[in-house]
């Protein structure tokens, strides 16, 4: 059995709460999730091409400075924004239908 982690434990006990105050507070709740997961998909990303925030910088014509707070979830980049850095992880953007399975 695998021990969860600091952070799924308390996100677990979020979730309890959010549960607690009702349908609104998971619906706010899962939005959030949602939003910041674009920015740890874009970071994993970035990492798995063994990029720095300089270099990837470089390619997208981005400053590192922006790039950094995309990262941290402190910017509100726009969508020509985000496709230019993923364009140059060359990774994609999608929308994803939530009622059907995510293609491997």
């Amino acid at each position: 059995m695998t021990k969860k982690s600091d952070f799924d434990t308390l996100m677990d006990g979020i979730e309890a709460e959010a549960k607690a105050e009702g349908d609104g507070a998971v619906q706010e709740l899962h939005a959030l999730t949602d939003y910041y997961s674009v920015f740890n998909q874009f970071l994993e990303l970035r990492k798995k091409r063994n990029m720095t925030q300089k270099e990837l910088a470089a390619a997208a014509h981005i400053d590192q400075s922006e790039i950094s707070r995309i990262e941290k979830g402190a910017a509100n980049p726009t969508l020509a924004t985000l496709e230019s850095l993923v364009r140059a992880l060359g990774g994609e953007l999608r929308i994803v239908d939530r009622k059907e399975p995510i293609p491997a």
